[in-house]
């Protein structure tokens, strides 16, 4: 149920930043544009990912290609796609965060 919710608030916050095209992942990190964008599809995946996924594996078991017993561990891939979702949204956006423009030196004073 956890990650039920969890998914959820996901599945908002990525469609959110795939629309605006803005995305605060930190208090220092905000992504905009593109970077957003491709954000919020990482954000939003994992709850697609599990209905397929779930899908499938209820397919697999109804057909007796796989033991029922493997429906026990469905829980754990959702906590995985929700985890790994999280983690790689904030390497994602450290990765491809815009860098500070350089600083203009300052010219020296006029010695003469």
């Amino acid at each position: 149920m956890c990650t039920l919710i969890a998914e959820v608030i996901m599945l908002i916050g990525g469609l959110y930043a795939l629309i605006a095209g803005k995305l605060k992942l930190t208090k220092n990190l905000r992504l905009e544009g593109w970077r957003a964008r491709v954000a919020g599809l990482i954000l939003a995946s994992p709850m697609p990912l599990a209905f397929v996924i779930g899908a499938l594996l209820g397919v697999l078991v109804g057909t007796g290609v796989l033991p029922e017993e493997v429906v026990d561990y469905a829980g754990f891939v959702d906590i995985a796609l929700v985890l790994l979702a999280l983690v790689a949204v904030v390497i994602f956006g450290y990765a491809v965060r815009p860098k500070p423009a350089p600083a203009e030196p300052e010219l020296p004073a006029d010695l003469s």
